[in-house]
């Protein structure tokens, strides 16, 4: 790269706006991003006249948000309970010393109704996020993480009500 391409400072000038919450990119781009949050349905057309873009100088911009992982992929949110799972719950897991939270993971994700694995700090070391028809599903859950023998306890908490909050941090 030569050194017309840096800026002042000697980093890599991309022609990138910098930003004080991240210097990759710029406010329209944190625009398009809560756009897209919001609905990743939206056409580049519907997009860039949230924006004050054209589609093509729109659909740029998020092609680029993709390659550097900024958006890493385009979501349907799914009614569970009408796929009949409509019980949720958390599993916190507490393993046996000789157990890593990393060798425990690889056999959990696999089980049917794990939805998310998480390693955590505090009075547990995991924490499961599963999908079940029942309570005699949830059961079977449980039952199947601790089969393996690397748990020495759990604590189920089930999911009542949530509430999926539009974060401002983009």
């Amino acid at each position: 790269m030569s050194t017309n391409n840096r800026d002042k400072r000697g980093h890599a000038d991309d022609g990138l706006k910098e930003t004080k919450k991240n210097p990759e990119f710029d406010d329209i781009d944190r625009k398009i991003i809560r756009a897209l949050v919001a609905d990743a349905r939206l056409s580049f057309r519907d997009l860039g006249e949230r924006v004050h873009l054209s589609p093509n100088a729109t659909a740029e911009r998020v092609r680029r948000l993709q390659e550097i992982k900024v958006i890493s992929g385009f979501h349907a949110r799914v009614d569970r309970a009408r796929l009949g799972v409509p019980l949720e719950a958390y599993i916190d897991i507490r393993l046996r010393s000789e157990t890593s939270a990393r060798s425990f993971e690889i056999s959990a994700v696999k089980l049917s109704g794990v939805m998310t694995f998480a390693t955590v700090t505090g009075e547990f070391d995991c924490r499961v996020r599963v999908v079940c028809k029942d309570q005699a599903d949830l059961m079977r859950i449980v039952e199947e993480l601790r089969a393996g023998g690397a748990i020495q306890g759990t604590n189920t908490t089930v999911i009542c009500r949530e509430v999926e909050v539009r974060s401002t941090v983009y």
